[in-house]
């Protein structure tokens, strides 16, 4: 929920007050690993060998190539932030608020030199949307000035174009744990709009800074073109501002699933 004051028609100060929920995105993570821990060691107990493939469709290994070239990976991230950021929409208007999503898009390429280490090219994007009311006050001949209500609405964006390297445990099993360090830029945009009997506004503000991703993950291989992916990084980047308008590091906490090609 947010409320915002506007102490007179040029000056408004809106915070938030329920911040990223950070516990619950760690329950989440929590048990999605104790999942995939139980469905990994169900798999394993009943692995056991299997005749040789009679299917003409030839393999890696078969071809003489013991991992992919290439892999191309697209999913759903799910991100919090431990800290509010606050934007400045010009010189009277700031807004607390932040980048914590739950309905964010990841893709990336790693092109694999060797089994187990491999170039990738990463994007990702959060995106969420909030709104409350703002009390606005405009200026009048004697103070104090009479309020009105006025609903208001806030648009954060951000956007991560990342690259590092990737490095791979490949093994004899379905399961292929993965870490990367990342580098590059992240690129941020707000919008802030409120229209009523008192004032209309529709700024947007826009950050761009250097930006990191640490972390890692596991590939549950469904088929030798198909697995599943499922990581959690730290992804900090100087795109954030404090009270005073100074920059400030922003930091997430992302956990991404979705599919893996192999190629």
């Amino acid at each position: 929920m947010l409320v915002g004051y506007i102490h007179s028609i040029c000056k408004l100060h809106v915070y938030q007050v329920q911040k990223s929920d950070l516990r619950g995105l760690m329950q989440r993570f929590i048990l999605l690993i104790l999942a995939l821990a139980g469905f990994a060691s169900v798999s394993i107990a009943q692995e056991v060998p299997t005749p040789t493939s009679t299917s003409t469709t030839p393999t890696p290994e078969a071809k003489g190539q013991s991992y992919p070239k290439y892999e191309i990976f697209g999913g759903y991230l799910s991100a919090a932030e431990p800290q509010y950021n606050v934007f400045h929409f010009g010189s009277n208007i700031t807004a607390e608020s932040g980048f914590g999503s739950k309905a964010g898009i990841e893709a990336s390429v790693i092109r694999n030199f060797k089994r187990y280490l491999g170039i990738k090219l990463d994007f990702s994007s959060q995106m969420h949307h909030e709104n409350g009311t703002a009390i606005v006050a405009p200026p009048c001949g004697t103070p104090p000035c009479p309020t009105t209500a006025q609903p208001f609405d806030l648009a954060p964006k951000l956007f991560n174009f990342l690259a590092g390297p990737e490095f791979k445990a490949r093994n004899h099993t379905r399961y292929t744990p993965f870490a990367h360090a990342l580098f590059g830029i992240a690129h941020t945009t707000a919008t802030f709009k409120t229209s009523g009997s008192a004032l209309n506004l529709s700024p947007t503000t826009t950050e761009t800074g250097f930006g990191m991703a640490f972390g890692g993950g596991v590939d549950v291989q469904i088929d030798h073109r198909i697995s599943l992916r499922t990581a959690v990084d730290y992804n900090p980047k100087l795109v954030g501002r404090g009270d005073a308008g100074e920059r400030a590091r922003i930091d997430d906490l992302r956990i991404t699933t979705g599919i893996l090609f192999h190629f």
